[in-house]
């Protein structure tokens, strides 16, 4: 390696990767684990619906849908919108519940005083 390119590596700050891998952001470290299980899941099942809609509209337009015709695959403007919008109304259905109001929340079964 020249001299030069090893004088230029020098300059480079070193990386300093970031601590969240230990971090604990809900107070509960096995809170945090069940989050990123419940993210990570709606994530996959997003992924998967959206490569069903593929699959569907190249089945209507082609008749056949292989692997490569799924991947080369480009959404029109309109199905981006509709996605957008349906992928929104699931986040919705399945996460609006982490911002319900706990006020009154009690352990199951407890009886509520009035």
């Amino acid at each position: 390696m020249s001299n030069k390119v090893e004088a230029e590596r020098s300059k480079a700050a070193p990386f300093i990767p970031a601590d969240t891998g230990s971090a604990i952001f809900l107070d509960n470290p096995h809170l945090d684990n069940l989050m990123t299980v419940v993210i990570a899941l709606g994530a996959e099942i997003w992924a998967d619906r959206q490569r069903m809609k593929v699959v569907e509209r190249l089945l209507e337009t082609e008749g056949k849908a292989t692997t490569e015709m799924i991947e080369a695959y480009v959404p029109t403007d309109a199905e981006k919108k509709a996605w957008e919008t349906e992928r929104m109304a699931m986040v919705e259905r399945v996460y609006s519940v982490l911002s319900r109001d706990t006020s009154n929340a009690r352990p199951f079964g407890e009886e509520r005083q009035f």
